[in-house]
């Protein structure tokens, strides 16, 4: 991508109101709840929310906009599917601090084969965009393997009538790149009702490798974080391995378990 288009696409992202690819869809795909708030607790020490915790509020407004439209967790559970997160783009500007109040929008803004992609966006009560994310869900059997949708879901499937291209990080890493490797232990706290390490845990345990190596990263006003997660683990210990890009800002985080399992690819970006 061209410096120009890059700009203009961030540009995109961080404009008010509703995004472009929300604008053709059906009411029914879109969601939106006022009167958010950020609690103390999901703001770091400089007062201001952490991504993990935006990443916390995307996924509950993903849950309401699935209740809304009937498809609670006791539907998916008569089923034997759930969904789970398999890549996040998440823009972040200028966090909100401890009380603000902030508005979620979240959309399903296409599928893919057994993919659904939601567009998220959290605004300021003045209608600034705060973050604006792409994340990837893949719906899966009871034993957490790729599934087709139900055959009641296809119509609202149609409905919608777009898709996405996944997001994606690339496998190897670039020739020259320079490593550290951080050991970060998993806690109780990190798994959630699916007993997976929750997608917004594997954020935490990757920005507590980076606040020993290269904290400069989490304290940008605005960031660039994505992810793809490969896998499951039920090791207790992610070996975090942080790399510098040649001839290049980012910052990439490879997660592996002390089985050596690959967890989670991710790139960092620092916008300023």
């Amino acid at each position: 991508m061209s410096e120009v288009s890059a700009e203009e696409a961030l540009a995109a992202r961080l404009t008010p109101g509703d995004a472009p690819d929300e604008v053709a869809l059906p009411a029914e795909a879109r969601y939106r709840e006022e009167g958010r708030g950020v609690r103390f607790d999901e703001c770091g020490r400089d007062g201001r929310m952490r991504a993990a915790s935006l990443l916390r509020h995307a996924q509950d407004v993903a849950w309401l906009h699935s209740e809304r439209l009937e498809y609670g967790r006791a539907w998916y559970e008569a089923r034997g599917v759930g969904w789970v997160v398999r890549g996040i783009d998440l823009l972040i500007d200028q966090p909100p601090h401890s009380n603000e109040a902030i508005t979620a929008t979240t959309s399903l803004a296409g599928f893919r084969h057994v993919m659904a992609r939601r567009h998220t966006r959290l605004f300021t009560a003045s209608g600034r965009v705060i973050a604006d994310a792409a994340i990837d869900w893949v719906m899966t059997d009871a034993e957490g393997r790729p599934s087709r949708f139900p055959a009641e879901f296809e119509a609202f499937v149609q409905r919608v009538g777009a898709t996405f291209l996944p997001i994606k990080i690339p496998a190897a890493l670039p020739e020259g790149t320079s490593t550290r490797t951080v050991e970060i232990p998993l806690r109780t706290s990190d798994i959630d009702p699916l007993g997976h390490v929750n997608h917004a845990a594997w954020l935490e345990i990757a920005e507590e490798a980076l606040a020993a190596v290269a904290p400069e990263q989490l304290a940008g006003a605005r960031r660039r974080i994505r992810l793809e997660y490969l896998a499951v683990t039920e090791g207790t210990r992610a070996l975090v391995q942080i790399s510098q890009q040649p001839e290049s800002s980012d910052l990439r985080v490879d997660v592996r378990d002390e089985h050596g399992v690959a967890l989670l690819r991710g790139l960092f970006t620092v916008s300023r």
